[in-house]
């Protein structure tokens, strides 16, 4: 099976065999995906304030706006730009991410991983 994610196009498909009462095996088997990401579909992306309603309009907004609100890229967004540019000046000298990374935390009191630094 092929990863993909839910489009708009299969939420408003699980919108229409939910109203007609349909199970979440069934709306899985014809959408290719297995039962227990629909389960989770439904479960993440319905407020509680729509009464147990799916809502492709609405799910789909909530999962862009999830998809927008990401954490990745997060940590390298948090760090000064006094140490954005220490860092790019370090990767000029091809000093390795690990010496960075000590460097910053020995000379400036500031933690930054070497994988956020590979970013």
């Amino acid at each position: 099976m092929i990863y993909r994610h839910l489009n708009e196009k299969d939420r408003f498909y699980i919108e229409q065999r939910l109203s007609e009462g349909d199970s979440l095996r069934s709306i899985a088997r014809a959408l290719g995906f297995s039962p227990s990401t629909i389960s989770r579909e439904i479960k993440r992306h319905t407020p509680i304030d729509f009464k147990g309603l799916y809502c492709h309009r609405l799910t789909s907004r909530c999962a862009q706006e999830k998809r927008a609100n990401a954490k990745q890229g997060q940590a390298f967004r948090q760090i000064s730009e006094e140490a954005k540019m220490l860092i790019q000046q370090r990767l000029k000298t091809h000093t390795s991410p690990d010496v960075i990374s000590q460097e910053l935390i020995r000379e400036h009191d500031i933690q930054v991983s070497e994988s956020t630094i590979y970013r």
